[in-house]
C-alpha cells in the first residue's frame, strides 16, 4: 500500500483535521506497516523506545503512542513532560495495554499508551 495507508474513507476527508506527520516529525522513520485501527507507526529513532511514536493513516497522525517498560514502572521511574511534537487535536480516547513479551524490536514487558485523535469508528474505516 506504500507509505501511509490509503483507502476509500480517506477520500471522504475523515482525517483532514488531523496533523500531517511530515510537518511535525520530518525525520521520522517507518517502524511498521499498517496496523488495523492504528495505521503505520513512525518515530524519530532517538526518541525510542519511549516515544513519541506516531500512528499514521494517509499521512495524518491519528494517535501518539508511548512505551513504558514494566521494569521502569516497578522501579518508580517518573515519566513527566513527555513531548508529543504536535499541538494536540481533541483527544477521542486513550488505551493503555500491557504487552508481557514486549514488541519487536523491544522484547521486554511493557505498557503501550495510545492517545487517539480519531474515534474507533473512523479508524475502523481504514
Amino acid at each position: 500500500m506504500g507509505p501511509f495507508h490509503s483507502g476509500e474513507a480517506a477520500a471522504s476527508g475523515m482525517l483532514d483535521h488531523l496533523p500531517v506527520l511530515s510537518e511535525i516529525a520530518p525525520d521520522a522513520v517507518n517502524l511498521s506497516p499498517h496496523v488495523p485501527n492504528m495505521g503505520e507507526h513512525w518515530a524519530n529513532p532517538a526518541d525510542l523506545p519511549v516515544g513519541p511514536i506516531y500512528c499514521v493513516i494517509d499521512g495524518r497522525v491519528v494517535c501518539v503512542e508511548y512505551m513504558v517498560d514494566l521494569e521502569a514502572l516497578n522501579a518508580g521511574t517518573d515519566f513527566v513532560g513527555l513531548a508529543t511534537g504536535l499541538e494536540s487535536p481533541p483527544i477521542s480516547h486513550i488505551d493503555i495495554e500491557y504487552k508481557a513479551e514486549g514488541i519487536p524490536p523491544h522484547p521486554v514487558p511493557l505498557y503501550q499508551i495510545h492517545i487517539y485523535f480519531a474515534d474507533t469508528q473512523t479508524l475502523a474505516a481504514f
